[in-house]
């Protein structure tokens, strides 16, 4: 199917002008919105001939600048990452390496969170899922990210080369006494993040607005068990709160909603009530094993990993 026909077309969802909505908070809470935009997953190949795979959408992709100073800066995100990362360290090393450290004179490097480490993440690459062109490899098989898990201090949130992201024991890595290769690479704010007073909006009883990201969610998700290629269909034909542009989220998009503050299911559960402790399919193929399709198993913390399509 040819991705040029649809690049313009933009739900889970339809994208809305954030700045002019107002949502109630039932959460209370204030939301950090670090990343301009949340950039698309770089899939470019077709793996099958059904409508509404990965590749057939290409929304905010990815582009970098490298500033020749050990820098690289996501123009989508708005994010300057470094360039090589910091090596293999254990996560405490991590924590105080980055506060120790100043690159290209700049003194307010930190550790990503989890969503903007997996906003790196091509997954049109493999070993590591990275831009080879913006970023330099160093052998990593992790990276560590500041999010602790929330029900288990002894593990955290990482990506990994192969292009997913889970909480994995800090004793995993060879400072750590384990056998992995987990490495840190620093991140910083081009510009303050702006502050969100609610995350989410109802738009109506089957839709769920998630301002964070401008993308439009279906309330009542599938509750059967159902292969990858229905569930693209099933996505491209429905009509929901008037609209009929739906689509099967990239797996980018629907980890977007992962709450690491949550478990059992990892969700805003004001929102989401009908999300189960489940495995929820994307539209994104496994690079060059197109058997399996990306997934995020929401059960416990939120995992992304894939697993055969039928």
């Amino acid at each position: 199917m040819n991705s040029g026909n649809n690049s313009n077309r933009l739900s889970v969802i339809f994208l809305f002008m954030i700045s002019l909505i107002i949502s109630n908070n039932l959460d209370g809470q204030t939301w950090l919105r670090t990343m301009d935009r949340l950039p698309d997953t770089g899939q470019k190949i077709n793996y099958t001939n059904s409508p509404g795979e990965d590749s057939d959408y290409e929304i905010n992709t990815p582009y970098y600048v490298d500033n020749g100073d050990g820098t690289v800066t996501d123009t989508i995100t708005g994010l300057m990452w470094q360039k090589q990362d910091g090596g293999e360290m254990s996560y405490d090393s991590a924590v105080d390496w980055v506060g120790r450290l100043a690159l290209a004179g700049y003194q307010d490097l930190r550790l990503p969170g989890i969503h903007e480490s997996f906003s790196l993440m091509n997954l049109d690459a493999l070993n590591p899922a990275l831009n080879k062109f913006a970023f330099t490899d160093t052998g990593a098989e992790y990276w560590w990210s500041a999010d602790v898990a929330v029900n288990n201090p002894s593990k955290v949130w990482v990506t990994n080369s192969g292009g997913g992201q889970g909480a994995h024991p800090k004793t995993e890595t060879i400072s750590a006494g384990g056998t992995k290769k987990f490495h840190a690479r620093a991140v910083r704010n081009t510009h303050p993040p702006n502050t969100l007073q609610a995350r989410f909006k109802f738009i109506a009883d089957s839709v769920v607005l998630d301002l964070l990201t401008g993308l439009m969610w279906e309330r009542y998700p599938l509750n059967d068990s159902i292969n990858w290629e229905n569930a693209l269909m099933r996505a491209e034909n429905i009509v929901l709160g008037g609209y009929c542009d739906w689509r099967l989220p990239n797996i980018k998009e629907i980890e977007s909603i992962q709450d690491e503050k949550n478990i059992s299911p990892a969700v805003n559960k004001n929102f989401f009530s009908a999300i189960r402790s489940a495995k929820y399919w994307s539209s994104t193929s496994q690079f060059n094993r197109g058997v399996n399709a990306w997934y995020i198993d929401y059960q416990n913390l939120g995992l992304t990993t894939y697993g055969a399509k039928n």
